[in-house]
């Protein structure tokens, strides 16, 4: 529910004489700061991608279509396009809306779609309940009985939601499914470890991957990021990894909503601050992007994706450094290998950049304070000339930082020179 702070009351009221030719019409009202133009906004997977029909003053805002919308969640947006509210539009188009107060959904009162008024009453249930809930869990550390209240609330919220799925292919079924929070077994519920773990494994199991209706809202979008982001965010690339596989094979014959999830999946992983995911990365593209017939993967950019997977694989952290020459501080042309120090720091950089000066003094007083380090400096201000250097080290930015142990293996890399001291040998 997307909602603008303001004071005007915004009524949706259908017709009473509806035209046999309209499988869609709506009627919008609006008390208190009329505008000239509202717009019905369609979702694509997460973005707002199109406008499907406006209504204007001349026309006492009426909306109509002579055909059906597809299902999903809509955004009714003013004449800047700034959304208002998201509505969610089931197979019964013909229905009335009155809102007391935009900003207060229990105002809100449907009538001619039992299926959207129940959306509206489940929305506004579980805003309260969730108030509710962060309430309760911001204060846990000083009440520890909020735990018991919060296992509490959660389980009613779930009975409520639960309460509201019928025996049909409603799409408010799918949308209850996507914002349930999963309830974990009583026997494990107090094991914080089994309890995560549980989560974890069975965050997937009841939701309805393979309605393409959802790629018609931003449902899918939301529960990939609570997953992968804060679920399970701490987990090893491997873990993650196997995750991805799992999903995949539940929606791997829902060609439409298996490339959305895969595209998803490949802008979370092509760059990402937890240097483990490069291996999620490159398992993504050995396993699927080199593989499949994917939406709007054209082979130009299948071939980029793999011949940057191929990069990476060679510059994980752990794996050897490629051997590079370069000119030391005698001018003399040397090599990686050559070194005998405990530990390398690369500093890849351009001298036009201001934050590479910082970092060659930073990484400079670092050297004079061990021994055992070499700083080594690469000058990549003509990248044309250095093009197979940018490319075999899929550098992106500068400065660039690479610190290698006395194996010449990565130990980590592309983090600031104020972080190197950590991750040395000492």
């Amino acid at each position: 529910m997307i909602i603008k702070k303001s004071k005007f009351l915004l009524t949706l009221i259908l017709l009473s004489s509806l035209s046999l030719s309209s499988q869609v019409k709506i009627k919008l009202s609006i008390e208190d700061n009329v505008d000239s133009v509202y717009y019905l906004l369609k979702y694509k997977g997460d973005k707002i991608i199109s406008t499907i029909d406006s209504c204007s003053n001349s026309d006492n805002y009426i909306i109509k279509n002579k055909n059906k919308y597809e299902e999903g969640i809509y955004v009714i947006a003013d004449k800047k396009k700034n959304p208002l509210l998201e509505i969610l539009i089931d197979k019964d188009q013909k229905f009335s809306l009155k809102i007391d107060n935009l900003m207060d959904v229990n105002t809100y009162k449907v009538k001619g779609c039992k299926v959207t008024s129940d959306y509206f009453d489940i929305y506004a249930k579980t805003i309260h309940y969730s108030l509710y809930i962060k309430a309760l869990e911001s204060e846990i550390d000083y009440n520890i009985d909020n735990k018991n209240k919060i296992d509490s609330l959660s389980c009613l919220l779930y009975k409520y939601q639960e309460s509201k799925i019928k025996k049909n292919n409603s799409f408010l079924n799918t949308y209850i499914k996507f914002i349930e929070k999963i309830i974990v077994p009583e026997q494990i519920k107090n094991d914080v470890a089994k309890s995560k773990n549980y989560i974890m494994e069975h965050y997937f199991d009841e939701i309805p991957l393979c309605d393409r209706r959802i790629l018609n809202s931003h449902l899918l979008k939301n529960k990939l990021d609570d997953y992968f982001n804060h679920i399970i965010a701490s987990e090893s690339s491997e873990y993650t990894c196997d995750k991805i596989d799992n999903i995949i094979k539940k929606v791997y014959n829902c060609q439409d909503v298996r490339d959305y999830i895969l595209w998803n999946m490949y802008s979370r992983y092509f760059i990402h601050d937890d240097l483990k995911h490069e291996n999620t990365f490159i398992h993504l593209v050995d396993n699927y992007f080199s593989k499949l017939e994917i939406e709007n993967l054209t082979p130009n950019i299948r071939d980029r994706i793999v011949k940057r997977a191929d990069i990476l694989r060679d510059i994980t952290i752990g794996k050897s450094m490629p051997n590079i020459d370069y000119i030391n501080k005698n001018g003399d042309t040397t090599s990686l290998k050559d070194i005998e120090k405990e530990n390398v720091i690369v500093l890849f950089y351009k001298t036009d950049c201001q934050k590479c000066h910082k970092a060659k003094r930073i990484l400079s007083l670092i050297e004079d304070k061990y021994k055992n380090i070499e700083f080594v400096t690469i000058n990549i201000t003509d990248e044309i000339a250095n093009h197979e250097i940018v490319t075999r080290y899929d550098i992106m930015n500068v400065p660039s930082i690479f610190v290698l142990d006395k194996e010449r293996k990565i130990i980590t890399k592309n983090i600031e020179a104020e972080e190197v001291e950590l991750y040395l040998t000492r």
